[in-house]
């Protein structure tokens, strides 16, 4: 074995308060939309596409008005990692440094584009795409 590949959220890092501070701050701007959302609505969409999220999160709106409110959602989100990042988990630097002495180590994720590279700028990781 030569390398590692490391899914990023809810293994290296925790960003679902950012996340929420982006979306919400949609949210509160839409009307239709009752409530702001919680960290336990964002812990049951983890893994979900687009439309299972917005399905999950916006139940009562009709499919346009949920798929409009969920794309402005995601793209202020890249935003918002940029300038306030996500936690890391405990020991998360010491270990990956640790390994990249041994293996070629590689991150995934289902996020959308200049996610993973507001976390490398957030984290001061350097991050080869």
């Amino acid at each position: 074995m030569d390398s590692i590949i490391f899914d990023l959220d809810g293994t290296i890092w925790d960003s679902i308060d950012t996340v929420l501070m982006a979306w919400n701050s949609i949210v509160e701007e839409n009307e239709k939309v009752k409530r702001k959302l919680t960290r336990r609505d964002f812990e049951g969409t983890m893994g979900l596409q687009m439309d299972g999220i917005s399905s999950k999160l916006f139940p009562n709106l009709d499919l346009n008005t949920r798929t409009k409110i969920i794309k402005q959602c995601f793209e202020i989100e890249g935003k918002y990692i940029e300038e306030h990042g996500g936690v890391l988990f405990e020991n998360v630097e010491v270990s990956l440094y640790n390994l990249s002495k041994k293996y070629n180590l590689f991150i995934v994720s289902n996020c959308q584009q200049g996610y993973i590279g507001g976390f490398s700028n957030t984290i001061n990781l350097r991050i080869t795409f």
